[in-house]
């Protein structure tokens, strides 16, 4: 690693043995190394720590999988009835809505329950018993770790299904949104789905509350930590690709497991959301909550709001700049890269005015890192 990238973003999550230590900005434990060994997968990193012969961090790594999907457990099993909510509080008849979420799991194949909350179990029993196998006397004495490693992939095929319906359940809420409210209340919904992420992210990110340097750290192990849940890639894996630069630093997803699945044909068997016969909507004009771009798919729509326009409004600078892809796609599977800047001041002026700010209120030079 450069040392312009070290000092981007120093990495005291490499912390001595073990693949694991305490992330106090997460709360809880989370995965260790340097930012490039951090791209691989975490249940890929499970399984070639496993074929190594180092079956306590095949085991931890199993596990931590669990805690890194926990949060998406918790968001994807309000969103839908919030937005719901939502819809009806802007004056939707209720027998439309319901008609509509009718057709939405008609369409998605999914039954009336909770898709994550109902099957979360089966995933953590799965973890366990893959972390039970990685630890016994078996896999650690003998050659034979191939039980170990069967169960550490189907923990893995596990989570990515049940992860898939819930993505699909969500952008297709968000979805019904749009059709009942219109595309012009899009990012008022986002609003009101992350206004708790909003006041926690402007609290901790001021720089009145922490040198950029330990913000700039602290939301790349959250990039990580996220898509690694999300299981971007082509093979489903949560690989990150790193990419480093003078002034920055990228994240790049090939594509995200998650707005990916309404752009990318191939994550979804060549069934993008955005495609029939599902025709999840994607801007047809421009809006400031969208880059002002045509064609970014609704559930995007949350990564420029969270990112760009709410920390520019409320903290003078944008905490992750974000290349989005755009539908139609020109790929299969379409990228989407997230930078972080060394320091607030060197964002450039163009990523202001593209969501329709200005730059004046950014912070001199000497507000991040020296």
């Amino acid at each position: 690693m450069s040392a312009d990238i070290i000092e981007i973003l120093p990495s005291p999550l490499v912390a001595g043995p073990g693949v694991l230590a305490d992330e106090p900005s997460l709360g809880r434990m989370t995965r260790t190394g340097s930012w490039h060994e951090l791209g691989e997968g975490t249940f890929a990193a499970a399984r070639r720590a496993l074929a190594e012969g180092r079956s306590e961090d095949a085991a931890a790594l199993v596990e931590v999988s669990v805690l890194e999907a926990d949060e998406l457990r918790d968001v994807y099993g309000s969103w839908p009835g919030t937005t719901g909510a939502w819809v009806l509080a802007q004056g939707a008849d209720p027998a439309v809505l319901e008609r509509e979420e009718a057709r939405l799991r008609r369409l998605l194949a999914q039954g009336p329950d909770d898709v994550i909350t109902a099957r979360w179990g089966d995933y953590v029993a799965r973890a366990e018993q893959a972390a039970a196998l990685c630890r016994s006397d078996d896999a650690r004495d003998t050659a034979d770790t191939a039980a170990a490693d069967v169960a550490i992939e189907e923990a893995r095929a596990c989570w990515q299904a049940i992860h898939d319906d819930a993505v699909d359940l969500v952008s297709g809420m968000v979805d019904v949104a749009v059709r009942l409210v219109g595309e012009q209340a899009l990012g008022d919904l986002w609003d009101h789905l992350m206004a708790d992420w909003y006041d926690a992210h402007e609290r901790r990110y001021a720089l009145a509350s922490q040198p950029w340097t330990e913000s700039a750290r602290q939301l790349a192990v959250a990039v990580f930590d996220g898509f690694h849940a999300h299981l971007t890639g082509p093979d489903r894996s949560g690989a990150v690709e790193v990419i480093e630069e003078p002034d920055r630093i990228g994240f790049r997803f090939a594509p995200c497991g998650s707005g990916g699945r309404s752009l990318a044909a191939g994550i979804t068997g060549g069934s993008p959301r955005s495609a029939a016969p599902y025709d999840f909507a994607v801007t047809t004009q421009p809006h400031d909550w969208a880059w002002n771009k045509v064609g970014v798919c609704s559930y995007c729509v949350h990564c420029c709001q969270l990112n760009e326009v709410m920390p520019i409004d409320r903290l003078g600078y944008p905490t992750r700049v974000i290349d989005a892809p755009t539908w139609p796609a020109t790929e299969e599977n379409p990228s989407c890269t997230w930078w972080i800047y060394r320091d607030p001041s060197l964002v450039p002026d163009a990523v202001y005015e593209r969501v329709g700010r200005s730059p004046r209120h950014r912070p001199p030079a000497e507000g991040g890192v020296r």
